[in-house]
């Protein structure tokens, strides 16, 4: 996969500073209000605080303290430099997903549910015009779990891509990891483990069994040599406490 333009990457990084976030070389943790926003969320208006680009925390109402996930779309994890693929280095990748809290905040967006939740008990919200942000600006990939893309989310990424905004300043793998199971992992349900792997140019959020056990920071990559991308395993239940040392930032 070859890099895309140094002008490519300047688009990202300008992209990074116009939501307050330093460059990648300068990377650090966001401020307390950086994520700070309001939803109109079944018809009611509520402040929220993004937890990073495609989840967010209800602070009032009767719903508050939960936290919901946008369907459709998914960001970088910001639990640490997990991610890798081209030019990008970890704490490259850490950086940008850190910075799409701010990019999720900058608008109020309007937004549904039907009371479903993920496999993590967050609640799914429907938000067509923060998701269409976020993708455009290259914070969030098209992700399609439960049936066909977003066709004008699709399109939105494909611009980005071919823009080379965020994410996408350093290459477009075809593929990218998003979350990883390790066999042996609680709550897998009877289809056991799975790894699921977001298809660049589909949207596909594909769910691929396996039978296989993970260590700890263990880097599990996808698609061909030249063009792969890596995510390293962590169990959900470490993410945030007890956290081992591939999640700390350089």
């Amino acid at each position: 996969m070859r890099a895309r333009p140094a002008a490519a990457a300047l688009v990202s990084l300008a992209a990074l500073a116009a939501a307050g976030w330093p460059s990648p070389a300068g990377a650090r943790r966001p401020r307390p209000s950086a994520g700070r926003g309001e939803v109109v969320l079944d018809g009611l208006a509520v402040p929220v605080r993004w937890i990073d680009g495609d989840t967010f925390e209800i602070r009032s109402g009767p719903r508050r303290g939960r936290h919901a996930r946008l369907h459709g779309v998914n960001a970088l994890e910001t639990s640490g430099p997990v991610h890798r693929w081209g030019g990008w280095t970890g704490a490259e990748l850490l950086a940008i997903a850190r910075g799409s809290a701010a990019v999720a905040a900058s608008g109020r967006w309007t937004c549904s549910s039907a009371g479903q939740e993920d496999r993590y008990g967050r609640l799914l919200a429907v938000c067509p015009d923060a998701a269409r942000r976020l993708v455009e600006a290259g914070h969030a990939m098209v992700l399609a779990v439960d049936g066909p893309p977003d066709a004008a989310l699709l399109a939105a990424q494909r611009r980005a891509q071919r823009a080379g905004v965020g994410m996408w300043a350093k290459g477009v793998p075809p593929e990218i990891p998003t979350s990883l199971h390790s066999a042996g992992e609680p709550g897998l349900g009877p289809r056991g483990a799975y790894d699921r792997v977001a298809d660049t140019r589909t949207g596909a959020g594909v769910a691929r069994p396996h039978a296989r056990v993970y260590a700890v920071c263990e880097e599990v990559c996808v698609g061909p040599e030249e063009a792969r991308a890596c995510m390293r395993y962590v169990p959900f239940e470490r993410r945030y406490r007890g956290r081992p040392a591939c999640l700390r930032s350089p």
